[in-house]
């Protein structure tokens, strides 16, 4: 793909960072500028001038202070599992922030919070914590062995505890934020004087000014999250479906309940890759985790030999799956939880092994094989956040939009398959996923297993396919326009500011101006110009 020439930073620039952060993070090659311009989807117009990689908060505020004084603009980077533009720069002379080097974890356990450095990833953080009996609430999305609290607070995270809890944000307490200009601005209770970072709430919400801001109006350094006592307790339960509209039915009707930790559907040709991700475990290295995450060891044996009377053969004829995690104080808890969910379920279904959500409890974050189909496909989610009497509604519309486009895609080798979830008790993600055959970008050559990657199919270039792509997205995010949807990882893909009310955009627009004059941070995130 071609691309802008590299803008020529000013004078004393690079020298400047060289300083702060050492010869050796510091990239300005080719090939890291071509990866760091590269998200899952596409490769960006204009590449990254260079990579910087700050290993500690301090040297992160004066890299913001050299950028402030140059005038540079700045896209920061975390896990780097975005599909949404998110750190792809726009402008000529754009400075990429890694963050992979800033990983510090400071637990409080009498105060029951942790403090983290933005390149911490979730993985990371659940076992750190995970080792003093304790949890965050919503504890980390599929992809947290690469995904950073970082970057699921700029954009918003939800999986693991979601159902109960929320979204990422809604276990957040408070941040240290570093603006445009290198000033650090500390929101909740940590904004005081002579107060430690124990709670959000103490006049205007400023932390939530950042969360979701994509970066466009301030730079994480530190975040602080609210700790629980880890559940001793899980359960799980898996139900087949015969229509995609009597499994939206249950998750509709479930999540009322208030029970579920953790939660997600799948239609067919999703299931076949839920399954075959279990498929590349080893079966002894699976059995093990299994039965280690078991309660006791009576009830793992159980477990193991449920997954090895099931085998991993027993939804490939459903039509749509659902997967529910609940969990408690006790097993009994969480047994009995799951029997409410059982009682609601059986009536739009019927309960098949829970080999899925076994496996996947115990071996919740998962490499970034996603990123490639099973057959080697390309990649690329999209996603609604939707109210519950939309959701139907929505199904309809999206089936008929599939109907319309089956003979294209068809002909230019494009599927689409869809993951479905609720959170809390009011709200349901409805995800459509684009798998076709396309050539492979740097992004999948650096970023998939190494071991498992010559064994994918890899594919010829297929410029036909990714334009028809491109033209359903748009027809799906006119269906989500129409139903009232909300997003979450907006970055620059989304339209969040083009679709806000005059008075919010202004707002929003003002507030840009106010912590980012220049417009520094992310240039063109949320649909702000750039």
């Amino acid at each position: 793909m071609s691309v802008a020439p590299q803008n020529v930073p000013a004078t004393g620039l690079l020298d400047g960072l060289t300083a702060i952060v050492g010869p050796g993070h510091v990239l300005t090659d080719d090939e890291s500028r071509t990866f760091y311009s590269t998200d899952v989807f596409r490769q960006a117009d204009v590449l990254t001038t260079a990579v910087v990689q700050p290993g500690t908060v301090s040297e992160l505020q004066e890299v913001m202070r050299l950028c402030a004084r140059f005038r540079t603009p700045t896209v920061v980077r975390g896990g780097g599992a975005s599909y949404t533009d998110a750190y792809l720069p726009v402008k000529a002379g754009t400075l990429t922030l890694d963050m992979s080097r800033l990983t510090r974890i400071d637990i409080n356990a009498e105060d029951l919070y942790v403090t983290v450095e933005p390149g911490v990833t979730w993985a990371k953080l659940y076992a750190a914590v995970s080792a003093q009996g304790l949890r965050t609430p919503m504890w980390g999305p599929f992809s947290g062995l690469a995904a950073t609290v970082g970057g699921g607070m700029s954009h918003y995270a939800v999986n693991y505890g979601s159902g109960l809890y929320g979204v990422s944000a809604e276990s957040l307490l408070g941040m240290d934020v570093i603006l445009a200009s290198g000033e650090m601005l500390s929101t909740g209770s940590g904004g005081g004087s002579n107060s430690l970072p124990f709670f959000r709430y103490y006049g205007p919400d400023l932390t939530g000014l950042f969360v979701g801001d994509a970066g466009a109006l301030g730079v994480k350094a530190r975040m602080t999250l609210r700790l629980m006592q880890k559940p001793v307790g899980f359960a799980a339960g898996s139900f087949g479906f015969p229509t995609g509209e009597n499994c939206l039915k249950a998750l509709m009707e479930i999540a009322r309940l208030g029970v579920v930790a953790q939660n997600f559907a799948l239609d067919p040709r999703q299931q076949k890759t839920a399954l075959t991700t279990m498929a590349s475990a080893s079966p002894l290295d699976a059995a093990r985790s299994v039965f280690l995450s078991a309660p006791n060891p009576w009830d793992g044996a159980v477990q193991v030999m449920r997954m090895g009377v099931a085998g991993r053969n027993f939804l490939k004829n459903a039509v749509y799956s659902a997967h529910f995690g609940t969990e408690g104080l006790t097993p009994a808890e969480a047994k009995l939880k799951l029997a409410s969910v059982r009682a609601i379920a059986s009536k739009y279904g019927a309960e098949v092994a829970n080999s899925i959500p076994a496996y996947f409890n115990a071996n919740p974050f998962m490499e970034i094989t996603p990123i490639l189909g099973p057959n080697g496909e390309l990649w690329k989610p999209t996603h609604g956040v939707l109210p519950f009497s939309a959701v139907l509604k929505h199904h309809a519309e999206f089936e008929a939009l599939v109907a319309e486009y089956r003979d294209r895609m068809r002909q230019h080798r494009v599927q689409l398959t869809r993951m479905l979830m609720f959170f809390s008790t009011n709200a349901f993600i409805y995800e459509p996923t684009f798998l076709w055959e396309d050539a492979r970008s740097i992004y999948h050559r650096r970023v998939y297993p190494a071991a498992l990657l010559p064994n994918v199919p890899e594919h010829a270039a297929n410029p036909q396919g990714r334009a028809l792509v491109k033209e359903l997205k748009g027809r799906i995010q006119e269906l989500c326009s129409r139903n009232g949807a909300s997003h979450l990882q907006v970055g620059k893909d989304y339209p969040y500011l083009a679709s806000r009310k005059p008075e919010t955009r202004a707002l929003v627009e003002n507030l840009k101006r106010l912590l980012d004059p220049d417009r520094l941070l992310n240039p063109g995130a949320l649909g702000l110009p750039p």
